[in-house]
């Protein structure tokens, strides 16, 4: 049976996702999971966020060209579609810049989501889907108006690509494509609502792409039933490992995947990414916590198994430190006053001066 799951594991993290960046970067075809990490960070202007490893070392030298060329305000645009439907959507020019493993559509989900949490704190502007009412839609997509589940979220989302574009500040958007698959469901792909739809999101992807302030990116995944079941199991079974390491402190949990860690972490609840560590039980994955900034500007230090509390030590001591000292200064103080108040004054003078009121 174990056997068995393992082959499973396997099938479902061989699958490759396919990326497509713009402008272009000079890459190896195929890279680890990672590594995409690493590009796709530093492509949207997120990397301030990532940790460099021995993996990403080895492209270190894309990421200075990259960082020597980049000027001016940059906004950025990440995509998410089912690799079933992505020509329908994109413009036959754009072509993929490489392809990394990827267990899941769930996993890339994760992914999305961190990369807009992440965001906040990079970008003044954040675009997310939002519900849209088919009552009240423009005139070239009345076709839509019809108040189904379907077409309320293609409008959502191709609302949003339209606010995304239209914007002139800097933004960000990451957008999961759902409505094109469901779309093909229930019309069909050589309907005529299946057919505008497409049409409308390639025209807002070539928009994307003429804009050079726009750094776009667009990850694809192969969904079906029989490739979910084997991210399941791993999920069901992460082979936790209590092991023990030397240089830091030992979390509760040591992920078998970066999958699962993602998954059971909530990505680490946006403060942090999922690395690798090897320990005596082997590779396993763990959070690997971020120091960011608050809106006033205040550096705060995420801790914890999932980065999920702020580090409040460092402040606590500079305070306690602090009050401590100025107590210890305020005890020499007075008792140095109260030595100088109470010591008398010496013989010679004294005696001088009571000398001196017998003479007279």
């Amino acid at each position: 049976m174990r056997g068995l799951s393992t082959c499973l594991l396997f099938l479902g993290l061989t699958r490759a996702a396919d990326v497509y960046l713009n402008p272009p970067e000079l890459l190896p075809a195929h890279l680890s999971p990672h590594q995409a990490s690493q590009v796709l960070a530093a492509h949207l202007g997120l990397d301030r966020f990532e940790q460099m490893s021995k993996q990403s070392a080895k492209l270190d030298h894309i990421f200075t060209e990259r960082d020597f060329v980049a000027s001016g305000n940059q906004n950025a645009l990440l995509l998410l579609v089912d690799e079933r439907y992505a020509r329908d959507v994109l413009p036959p020019t754009l072509l993929p810049n490489f392809s990394f493993n990827e267990p899941s559509e769930d996993y890339l989900s994760a992914f999305l989501k961190m990369c807009t949490r992440r965001a906040t704190h990079v970008f003044s502007h954040i675009f997310a889907s939002r519900s849209v009412s088919t009552q009240g839609v423009p005139r070239a997509l009345d076709i839509f108006s019809a108040p189904t589940p379907v077409n309320e979220a293609f409008l959502g989302e191709i609302s949003t690509l339209t606010d995304y574009i239209d914007a002139h500040v800097d933004r960000f958007a990451g957008l999961h494509i759902t409505s094109i698959p469901r779309l093909a469901v229930s019309y069909g792909r050589e309907s005529e609502l299946y057919l505008l739809a497409t049409r409308a999101v390639r025209g807002a992807v070539e928009a994307a792409l003429s804009d050079r302030s726009v750094r776009f990116a667009l990850l694809t995944y192969t969904s079906s039933s029989a490739q979910k079941r084997a991210p399941q199991l791993s999920q069901q079974s992460p082979n936790p490992a209590t092991v023990q390491q030397t240089s830091t402190r030992l979390p509760k949990v040591c992920y078998a995947s970066e999958y699962a860690c993602l998954n059971g972490t909530n990505a680490c609840f946006g403060h942090g990414s999922c690395l690798s560590t090897t320990t005596q039980a082997g590779e396993c994955f763990v959070c690997s916590c971020e120091t960011t900034k608050s809106e006033s500007g205040q550096t705060q230090i995420w801790v914890g198994d999932m980065c999920e509390r702020q580090d409040v030590s460092s402040p606590f001591i500079l305070l306690v430190g602090t009050v401590t000292t100025l107590f210890l200064l305020m005890g020499g103080s007075i008792s140095l006053l109260y030595s100088i108040g109470s010591q008398g004054f010496p013989s010679i003078l004294t005696g001088g001066t009571a000398g001196a009121l017998r003479k007279e």
